[in-house]
């Protein structure tokens, strides 16, 4: 059977079925050669039906950040970043994601790949991961937005 490639939509609706229902942020950058663009958007998903609300303009922001998610998995490389005020837990997550070669894994994974055979090189890749998922949580904690649509999300 050959091996198919997860599409954009499959991957944040992914990670948002594994964070759960509540606010979440999406922002994704895609970085080609010298080149770097950004996307956000925020809304509010509902795991149990696989819905999601949106406030003004977030439904557009969401088709944005996945086309990007879609360029980073074929070409250069993408860090998706979702942070999230889930229901289940008190203070917001984050969730880092490293998109490339059509494949999205997380943070920790691509670490351990990229340094597993050099664990002073691992230990600074995860207080830097750390770094990083405290300014995402600052930059981009959802603000509890007001949904005026609601829509499945695309699976």
């Amino acid at each position: 059977m050959p091996e198919t490639r997860p599409t954009a939509q499959h991957v944040i609706a992914t990670a948002l079925d594994k964070i759960g229902s509540g606010f979440h942020t999406l922002h994704i950058r895609h970085v080609v050669e010298w080149k770097s663009v950004e996307r956000r958007a925020e809304l509010e998903f509902i795991a149990a039906d696989g819905r999601a609300g949106f406030g003004a303009g977030q439904q557009d922001a969401l088709r944005a950040v996945t086309e990007l998610v879609d360029e980073a998995m074929t070409t250069g490389m993408g860090v998706l970043t979702v942070v999230s005020n889930a229901l289940a837990t008190p203070e917001p997550t984050v969730a880092l994601y490293r998109v490339h070669d059509g494949l999205c894994i997380t943070a920790e994974e691509y670490d351990t790949e990229l340094y597993g055979d050099i664990p002073e090189a691992l230990r600074a890749a995860a207080a830097h991961r750390a770094r990083r998922e405290l300014r995402a949580r600052r930059l981009y904690e959802p603000r509890g937005l007001r949904p005026t649509v609601f829509a499945n999300l695309p699976r």
